[in-house]
């Protein structure tokens, strides 16, 4: 069994504009929420912040210890100064560890690609994360996915083609496609034909993208 993650942080008295003090003393302010309990606003010192956000990303539950109290929950969002890249507020999404929960995971890459370089090829990474259900205690760190399985270009890695995991449910299409191979030129073609749809559209890139559950509500003004 993983190690638990723990957090300290204590409860938030400072709302609004005045967590700017709070800031100013290296301290972060937070929320914990979560749909069937009351939101509780939270600080916790950056320095302890810091690690926790490195070990656990957006898919590890953290052991949140608070006023004599224990929540389990996730990083739900984080929000940056975006000059500076200072993180100015955190949402926390409290859990019950006998109630499953949607969320997203990141998928990881492994083996080589050496085959398809050597065709003059690239993999493209058509799925960064993918949407899982099970108990927060069975929920991975990462889902991985061989390269090995890419020996020709065109050939394709699917959903369906992810490891089986203990209790965990992938909610994506079976047939959706999660990494692929092409020439390195058409990839690039069409690389540089999204990026001119997105200069016509006057699009901004999107920096961090969380996934609200359904039936959460937005915290984050606490």
């Amino acid at each position: 069994m993983a190690e638990t993650i723990v957090l300290e942080a204590t409860k938030r008295e400072q709302i609004g504009k005045k967590v700017s003090r709070l800031r100013a003393q290296g301290i972060v302010p937070g929320v914990l929420y979560g749909p069937t309990f009351d939101a509780i606003p939270l600080q916790v010192v950056w320095t302890t912040l810091r690690p926790v956000l490195l070990e656990a990303g957006g898919s590890k539950v953290i052991q949140v210890n608070m006023d004599g109290e224990e929540y389990n929950a996730l990083v739900r969002d984080v929000q940056r100064d975006p000059i500076r890249g200072e993180v100015l507020h955190i949402d926390f999404y409290r859990v019950r560890m006998d109630v499953a929960i949607r969320t997203d995971v990141p998928i990881l890459l492994i083996g080589s690609n050496a085959r398809i370089t050597e065709l003059g090829g690239v993999i493209i990474h058509e799925m960064n994360s993918i949407e899982v259900e099970c108990l927060p205690g069975d929920l991975p760190a990462h889902v991985e996915i061989d390269l090995s399985g890419i020996q020709d270009i065109g050939d394709s890695l699917l959903v369906r083609d992810l490891p089986e995991l203990p209790g965990v449910t992938y909610m994506s299409p079976a047939d959706d496609v999660v990494v692929t191979s092409s020439y390195m030129r058409a990839a690039l073609e069409e690389e540089e034909e999204e990026e001119e749809e997105v200069l016509e559209e006057g699009e901004e890139p999107e920096l961090i993208r969380r996934r609200r559950e359904e039936g959460e509500e937005d915290e984050t003004e606490l």
